[in-house]
């Protein structure tokens, strides 16, 4: 995809903000307006403690690998070359792991909201949804989630450079949830305000002027990404902002916003989160999606792969009727 085709696929609102600013006042909330102008809104003490509280319990009951069902072995993980390489939560062990939250910082779990109904109901909380319905001016549709239990250590980067799994690509926002209270010496959030509106000249070009990259892209294309980034936050002038949120608290982010991990200060520290994907619902790839409340959820439900399946419970009786038929006969 070129510079000037996802400048095509934004959303109404920012086409207006962009190049007609005097009419968004006019249509959208103060909330909205924030997160033209910045690229990122925050709103404090908007998700509901149960919630938090449910999810957390949910994810106290995975981490023992040895003891993790079957199919909650099956979880993604990703994060650093070696989460990437292990696939699945059950390989962690691999690594030696034997406990996620003992994991080095940088470890992602994909999509819990496929296992538990907490993940799901968190990330369709209703201040999420109704600001993303403003938003996008349609309905919402999930795309994917990370929970973290320590930072991600991630450099600089952009969303939309990698999450690119919908059709109009300017339709693109994460949410932030802090599953507790972030501390500075965690590696909290840093995001540019206002490195969303970039201009056609501003992109980084992965290759014959494609703005996104791929994940088998080579280590000096990324690296130069990385430096890409740095000189262009230093010639706009662009200031930190880093996100020290409590429990509760909600951040909004633009597909397109500069942010990153600062540095760890106390890796004992862990930095408990949940970031959620979002696209407009006419925009993501998938059919037959599930209705959660105001939101849609296009991902299919998790299961076991057909050779790890408990077999059906006649077969399971001839087979065992078998065996004790064939014991009796030798």
């Amino acid at each position: 995809m070129l510079a000037d085709e996802y400048l095509s696929s934004l959303t109404l609102s920012e086409r207006l903000h962009r190049e007609q600013p005097e009419i968004p006042p006019k249509i959208y909330s103060s909330h909205i307006l924030d997160f033209l102008r910045d690229g990122v809104v925050i709103l404090p003490q908007v998700i509901d403690p149960g919630l938090l509280n449910r999810y957390n319990a949910d994810l106290n009951e995975l981490p023992m690998l040895a003891e993790t069902s079957p199919l909650h072995g099956l979880i993604g993980v990703d994060g650093k070359a070696e989460h990437y390489q292990a696939r699945v939560l059950r390989n962690l062990t691999s690594l030696g792991i034997t406990d996620f939250r003992h994991a080095p910082p940088g470890l992602k779990l994909n999509d819990l909201h496929r296992y538990f109904a907490s993940a799901r109901a968190l990330a369709f909380s209703a201040p999420i949804i109704r600001f993303l319905d403003e938003l996008f001016g349609s309905e919402p549709a999930l795309i994917q989630s990370l929970t973290f239990w320590k930072s991600s250590e991630q450099g600089l980067h952009q969303d939309f450079s990698f999450v690119h799994h919908h059709s109009r690509l300017g339709h693109l926002a994460a949410a932030w949830i802090p599953l507790e209270d972030i501390s500075a010496d965690a590696c909290p959030l840093v995001y540019y305000k206002g490195s969303h509106l970039l201009s056609e000249q501003q992109f980084y070009d992965w290759g014959a002027g494609n703005v996104l990259a791929s994940r088998d892209c080579d280590g000096q294309t990324m690296s130069n990404y990385g430096s890409y980034l740095e000189e262009l936050i230093h010639t706009q002038g662009w200031e930190p902002s880093v996100f020290l949120p409590r429990r509760g608290d909600l951040l909004i982010w633009h597909g397109a916003l500069i942010h990153g991990g600062t540095p760890m200060r106390d890796t004992a520290l862990t930095r408990r989160s949940y970031v959620c994907h979002y696209t407009a619902a006419g925009a993501h790839r998938a059919m037959a999606p599930y209705r959660v409340g105001v939101g849609l959820d296009f991902s299919e439900p998790p299961s076991l792969p057909a050779e790890e399946q408990p077999r059906p419970l006649p077969e399971r009786l001839v087979n065992a009727a078998r065996r004790r038929l064939g014991g009796l006969l030798s």
